[in-house]
């Protein structure tokens, strides 16, 4: 939300379109039993969410759009090959931002702040379970390769300390601007 404020372009956001699929994550906890059983089926609603968010993007570049900023996981590699293909195919240049916290502490802590504000898009994952889901499929973006070969600029960005990194990939201006908004001052709470 903030680099859509400070940058402008078209925002993208996953918990919107579990929303409009449908998709309550709090019911699919309950449902897989904190993602220990029936995990097919929410596999399959998911990926459908994630191939929205891929035609989304397209959609939006196809209409000339400078910027989509995409809040998404993306831990998956197959899920961030759908992108970089359609950046390509629009000669758009993928920007990586890798959200960390390495306090599990706090990890829990913001989990918690989110109960009973589930109903509210960007707090539906209140669970801890969501997190070890993602977890489980975490494929580091970091060791990506673009279908051209060279790598997709990407950044680290530590949400306890507000720090902010280049890791790889040719300078531009929109990384340092990314960088240097994710590291500014923030006055809202964390969650």
């Amino acid at each position: 939300m903030r680099l859509h404020a400070e940058l402008g372009g078209v925002l993208i956001r996953s918990c919107d379109i579990y929303r409009e699929l449908g998709i309550v994550l709090s019911a699919w906890v309950e449902r897989t039993q904190r993602f220990t059983v029936d995990l097919d089926a929410y596999d399959r609603v998911r990926d459908d969410a994630y191939v929205e968010m891929a035609r989304r993007v397209d959609f939006t570049l196809a209409a000339g759009a400078s910027l989509a900023i995409v809040d998404a996981v993306h831990g998956e590699r197959d899920k961030r090959s759908r992108l970089y293909d359609i950046c390509r195919a629009w000669r758009a240049s993928p920007i990586l931002i890798v959200c960390c916290c390495e306090d599990f502490e706090e990890v829990q802590r913001r989990f918690r702040t989110r109960q009973g504000r589930e109903r509210e898009p960007q707090h539906e994952a209140s669970d801890l379970s969501v997190f070890r889901d993602i977890s489980r499929r975490w494929q580091t973006p970091l060791q990506d390769v673009l279908p051209d070969g060279t790598r997709p600029t990407a950044l680290t960005y530590d949400s306890l300390t507000h720090r902010a990194e280049m890791v790889h990939g040719a300078p531009q201006e929109l990384a340092e601007r990314i960088r240097f908004t994710l590291a500014a001052p923030r006055d809202v709470c964390r969650s």
